[in-house]
C-alpha cells in the first residue's frame, strides 16, 4: 500500500503514521494550500511532534493570538516541559510566552538566565496569591486536534459568603491611571475608580435592574449585597477575562491574560515597569475585596471591588457577557 500524499485531507493519517517532517514542510509552504488548512496542520504538529518539530510548527504564526483552537506557543507548551522546548524554541516572542504558559503550569523558571520576565511583565513563577486557586488542568485548555476543552469561563462570585448589605453613601469617582488599564482588559467589562472604600465603591456600580429577559426572575433581588472576598479566589476568573474569553469572540493564551493582569496590578500599586513583583504582591495582600452579583449574570460575569486602603482608593471591575 502506497503512503497517503501529504495534503489537509490526509491530515490524520499522516499524523498517526508519524510524518511530521512532511506536515511541518506543508504547513510552512506559504503558497501550498489556505492559510486555514496550514494553521490547522501546524496546530496538530506542535500537539503531538516531537519536541523540535513541533517548536518549529509554533513559530510558523508568532502572532497568531487567536488563532483556532488556540495559540500555537500555548498548545506546544501544553504537555512538554521547559527543558524539553528551551533547545528548540529561536523566536523570542514564542519562547517567553511558551515559557509564561509553562509557568501556568506549575514550572520555576526564574533560573532560566535566557529568560526575560520584563518581556511579557510578568514573573517566572506564580506568586502564592496566584497558585492558590489556579488549577492548570481546568484553568489552561486541553487541546487535542480539534479542538480544546477546559474551564476557562469568568464567573465571579458564583455565591455570596455571609452577605451583607451594600452602603447607601455616595463617594467621589477618582481620576486614577489604572483605570483605562483595567478597562483594557476586556471589553465585556468597565472599569471604575472611587475615594473610599471597597464596600462604597461597589454600591456605586452595582445594579439590580435586569437588562436580558432571562434576567428579570432576579431583578431587585440582586445587587443590593456583597461579599468579602480573597484576591486569590478571583485571580482565575481575572487571568480568563483578561485572555478574551467572551461568548462569540475567541480568547488568546492565559499567559497573554495573566500579564495583562500583571500590567494592570502594577499600574494600581502606582508602579512603572519595570514592576518589582514582591511591591506587586504586597500591594495583592493589602487589598480588601468585596463581590457581587447581577440580575444578568448567568454565564459570563465578574463584579469586583479592590480597595488599597493606603492609597484610599477602590477600584471596580465590572462586566458580564451573553450567548
Amino acid at each position: 500500500m502506497t503512503s497517503p500524499a501529504v495534503s489537509y485531507r490526509s491530515l490524520d493519517l499522516l499524523a498517526d503514521a508519524g510524518r511530521w517532517h512532511d506536515l511541518l514542510n506543508f504547513a510552512a509552504t506559504v503558497d501550498g494550500a489556505p492559510l486555514d488548512e496550514r494553521r490547522e496542520v501546524a496546530h496538530v504538529v506542535a500537539l503531538e511532534a516531537p519536541a523540535g518539530i513541533a517548536a518549529a510548527a509554533a513559530e510558523l504564526f508568532p502572532d497568531d493570538d487567536k488563532g483556532y483552537p488556540g495559540p500555537l506557543w500555548e498548545v506546544v507548551a501544553q504537555h512538554r516541559t521547559w527543558r524539553e522546548l528551551s533547545p528548540h524554541l529561536t523566536n523570542p516572542r514564542t519562547r517567553h510566552l511558551a515559557a509564561q504558559t509553562r509557568v501556568l503550569h506549575g514550572e520555576d523558571l526564574r533560573a532560566a538566565i535566557d529568560l526575560d520576565s520584563q518581556l511579557l511583565g510578568a514573573p517566572l513563577c506564580l506568586h502564592q496569591w496566584e497558585a492558590a486557586t489556579w488549577y492548570s488542568t481546568l484553568d489552561i485548555p486541553e487541546y487535542d486536534r480539534t479542538g480544546m476543552s477546559g474551564c476557562t469561563i469568568w464567573a465571579y462570585p458564583n455565591h455570596l459568603a455571609d452577605p451583607m448589605p451594600l452602603p447607601t453613601t455616595t463617594v467621589r469617582p477618582a481620576q486614577n491611571d489604572a483605570v483605562p488599564i483595567l478597562d483594557g482588559l476586556s471589553s465585556a467589562a468597565q472599569a471604575y475608580a472611587f475615594h473610599g472604600t471597597a464596600w462604597e465603591a461597589a454600591s456605586m456600580v452595582a445594579t439590580d435592574q435586569a437588562t436580558m429577559p432571562r434576567g428579570q426572575r432576579w431583578q431587585g433581588r440582586r445587587g443590593h449585597e456583597g461579599s468579602q472576598v480573597l484576591f486569590a479566589d478571583v485571580y482565575p476568573s481575572l487571568v480568563h477575562l483578561a485572555a478574551g474569553e467572551r461568548a462569540y469572540q475567541r480568547r488568546t493564551g492565559q499567559a497573554l491574560g495573566r500579564a495583562a493582569l500583571w500590567k494592570a496590578l502594577a499600574a494600581m500599586a502606582g508602579l512603572t515597569p519595570p514592576a518589582d513583583p514582591e511591591i506587586v504582591t504586597a500591594f495583592v495582600e493589602r487589598l480588601h475585596c468585596v463581590a457581587w452579583q447581577e440580575p444578568d449574570d448567568e454565564i459570563w460575569y465578574l463584579h469586583l471591588a479592590m480597595e488599597d486602603p493606603e492609597q484610599g482608593i477602590a477600584w471596580v471591575l465590572t462586566g458580564n457577557d451573553f450567548d
